[in-house]
């Protein structure tokens, strides 16, 4: 009987050590909830993007406020309200969605490369605002205005991959 209660203790003891590691939980293989804090608070309203951020925050293992990289090509992206709250993002990969308003973005101080090749864009002015952007991608934009393009061009030379046309003169 003393070995029963052994096994029965130990049995006991890995459960309890088991359940007091913090767990995330998925639905559908996508992370909602984190002890750790990896996921991020406030949600953006995209859910491909919501997704896509919290597969990278979970397969980094690190916050909000430290995720420097983030690669959402042809991801089925639309829209990017809130993304502003990755602060630290220095790198982003957006190429191949469906974007078309690049406002969301102006808070991105950080943010040095910008990949947004084939997606919907039509107004490129909120780049103009990030301190930081030193390389973009365009081409597949065809609905920039080329005034917008020249700018760009000013600022960034051979660091702007621009649309093989562009709207306007």
């Amino acid at each position: 009987m003393s070995h029963f209660r052994f096994l029965f203790l130990c049995g006991a003891l890995l459960l309890l050590l088991g359940c007091s590691q913090p767990l995330a939980v998925s639905i559908n293989n996508q992370p909602v909830y984190d002890p750790e804090g990896r996921l991020l608070g406030g949600e953006v309203i995209d859910a491909d993007l919501q997704g896509c951020i919290n597969l990278a925050l979970t397969q980094r293992s690190v916050t909000t406020s430290e995720l420097g990289v983030l690669s959402c090509a042809n991801a089925g992206i639309q829209d990017l309200s809130n993304i502003g709250q990755l602060l630290s993002l220095r790198f982003l990969d957006l190429a191949n969605n469906n974007i078309r308003n690049l406002t969301p973005l102006e808070t991105l101080r950080s943010l040095g490369a910008l990949n947004l090749a084939n997606n919907r864009i039509d107004d490129i002015g909120p780049l103009f605002n990030l301190p930081s952007l030193a390389s973009v991608n365009l081409v597949g934009n065809p609905d920039i205005p080329c005034a917008q393009i020249r700018q760009l061009r000013q600022q960034l030379g051979d660091n702007l991959a621009a649309p093989e046309s562009c709207r306007g003169r």
